[in-house]
């Protein structure tokens, strides 16, 4: 009969199977076109995303300025 302690160091990974991460790619289609805008809500410049209706999203905040303001 094995030891309790045994049976628990067997259950426990030790780290040498493992699988290898992948690399993290970044794909032209998850990227969103954008520029550096004046962000209201922080009274600065910050980089915004621009949306396809125009609207900017601030990537700092998440304020949405609407398109033409």
């Amino acid at each position: 009969m094995k030891s309790p302690l045994t049976v628990l160091r067997s259950l426990t990974p030790s780290g040498r199977h493992r699988a290898v991460p992948a690399p993290l790619v970044a794909l032209a289609l998850d990227a969103e076109p954008g520029e550096f805008a004046r962000c209201p809500a922080e009274e600065r410049t910050t980089y915004h995303a621009v949306q396809a209706d125009g609207a900017r999203r601030c990537w700092t905040c998440n304020w949405i300025t609407e398109a033409g303001a």
